[in-house]
Order: structure tokens, then sequence, then C-alpha cells
């Protein structure tokens, strides 16, 4: 688990979250992480590739077949480019170190599922929105 720290970051010129809640499966949906070893170093590796680029995991739970990750990473990274790093690294730690599995020609899936996580609700947001004229004209009228 990550540090937790569930605070806005800030960067050079932006302050924001990017959340997500990211599903991997294997290829073929095989069971590869049932035993404990392969679970095991399936562990290091999620925790070397975010620590080699700098990505902020929150949670993980390795399944038999699949992997849920909660990971934070900077704005400049879509979503997309966020799990190539994290599917390409954990193939090639978990292959380097399981010389077995250098003979399947793939070990993750093609796809993936991945949902953005945030400290409010879409509804907060829509209201925040609605309302947000409101709210700059009060400020307006106490400037004046």
């Amino acid at each position: 688990m990550g540090s937790g720290n569930f605070v806005l970051k800030s960067f050079s010129h932006s302050v924001g979250q990017n959340w997500y809640h990211i599903v991997l499966i294997p290829k073929s949906r095989y069971p590869v992480f049932a035993q404990k070893h392969q679970r095991d170093l399936a562990i290091k590796a999620i925790d070397w590739v975010c620590s080699r680029h700098s990505l902020e995991l929150f949670a993980k739970e390795i399944m038999d077949d699949h992997v849920h990750l909660f990971v934070s990473c900077p704005p400049d990274f879509s979503v997309r480019k966020l799990v190539h790093m994290i599917k390409g690294g954990t193939s090639y730690y978990i292959r380097k170190n399981q010389p077995s599995l250098k003979k399947y020609p793939a070990f993750w899936s093609k796809g993936f599922m991945y949902r953005s996580v945030g400290s409010v609700s879409a509804e907060i947001v829509e209201h925040y929105i609605k309302n947000s004229n409101n709210w700059i004209c009060s400020r307006q009228r106490k400037l004046i």
C-alpha cells in the first residue's frame, strides 16, 4: 500500500489528481498468480515499476487470474501510457525472474479496465459547475 496521500498534487502549471482503478488480466486469463511465489513476484514487479516511474500506488490486490491497482500518475500521462508502462515493466520484471514464462509471446492480455477515481462524487462536481456562476457573481459583488 502506498503513502495514502489523498491531497491535491501541485505540478509546475497545474494542481489536481489523477487517480485510477486499473484491472490487468494475464493472457488467456491464465491463473499465473495462483502460487505464492508468483504472487510475491508480481507484488515486487508492481512496486518496482511504480517506483521507477514515480507512480503513487495506494493499493494493489493480486488475484489468481487478475490484478487490481489503485494508482496515481502525473497529469502528462494518458491512461494508455500509464497502463503501457505498468504492463511492459511488470512483464519484463516477472519474465526476467521467472524464465519459464519467456516462452509465451505475451504475458498480459491486450485489454484492460480502468476507472477514474476522485475524492468527490459526480453529483458534487455537477452541482459545483451549475452553481459556479452564482458564486463568481457574489464574489464580484463583494469586491465592488
